[in-house]
């Protein structure tokens, strides 16, 4: 049966905010389209929610990509999925490197501009963090214009992770590095059986308890984590896309895990 606008497969009614996305984005991917619903309601609570997520240990994550990277002083960055701007805005104060964060949901740009504005005012007035509203398996960008790329706990919210790697490598010049941070399954025992309730049974009930709309997130976040790619398929990926040089390092007792390829090539 021919699901219509505005139902679900079952014929269930889905929500207003869900049909209106539906109606404005003329793609036939219905993936980017519930990942920009999810996310377009509660952006001002997304840093919130990710601190819980990673058990506090998202800035940790994030200064170990960073200092990875380590782009010159002046040299511009391709941040992909980079919601409210945490990764941005990181890179940018920490290498002073010129930052071009890109994200398919608006509403998490329109409060990335509001966190660079108020972060001006806190003495990161030098900060270089552009944004642009884009899918990342169809980046509106030149080849080879950056000197790296990143994507961050966003890899299970692409419909493509081979076109998203693609896309990342295009963009970045010969030498560049493309780094790929995610959440992944740890393999500690213990541990792994404390995480899994932690996300499987705790986080939904706790979002039930706020409203209907964050038991979504918190759902479908806990899903996608137990669906997502393992660290050593992510690397494949790369090396399939032609980067090479490529490396895995488990942070946390692998809660999170940091892929990064170098795209392969003769310098001048």
């Amino acid at each position: 049966m021919k699901r219509r606008l505005g139902e679900d497969k079952g014929g269930k009614r889905l929500p207003n905010n869900f049909v209106s996305v539906e109606k404005s984005v003329k793609s036939h991917d219905r993936k980017v389209k519930y990942v920009m619903y999810l996310f377009s309601d509660g952006s001002k609570e997304y840093d919130f929610l990710l601190r819980v997520l990673s058990l506090g240990r998202d800035r940790y994550w994030r200064t170990t990509m960073a200092e990875m990277l380590r782009p010159s002083r002046g040299q511009t960055v391709l941040d992909i999925a980079c919601g409210t701007g945490l990764v941005s805005f990181d890179i940018a104060s920490r290498m002073r490197a010129c930052v071009v964060g890109v994200d398919v949901t608006r509403e998490m740009l329109v409060r990335a501009v509001e966190l660079k504005k108020r972060n001006s005012g806190e003495g990161d007035r030098g900060l270089d963090v552009d944004f642009i509203q884009a899918r990342a398996e169809n980046l509106p960008l030149r080849d080879s214009a950056f000197a790296c790329s990143t994507i961050s706990l966003a890899t299970r919210n692409v419909t493509s992770i081979a076109s998203t790697i693609q896309e990342m490598k295009r963009c970045v010049r010969v030498g560049g590095v493309v780094a790929s941070l995610d959440f992944t399954m740890p393999t500690g025992r213990a541990f792994r059986h404390f995480y899994s309730f932690y996300i499987f049974k705790l986080l939904p009930s706790l979002g039930l308890v706020i409203s209907r709309h964050w038991n979504g997130i918190f759902s479908y976040l806990a899903s996608s984590i137990k669906r997502s790619k393992s660290p050593e398929q992510i690397a494949d990926i790369m090396r399939i896309s032609g980067l090479e040089d490529v490396s895995t390092t488990k942070m946390t007792r692998g809660v999170t895990a940091l892929v990064v390829g170098r795209k392969k090539g003769v310098t001048n």
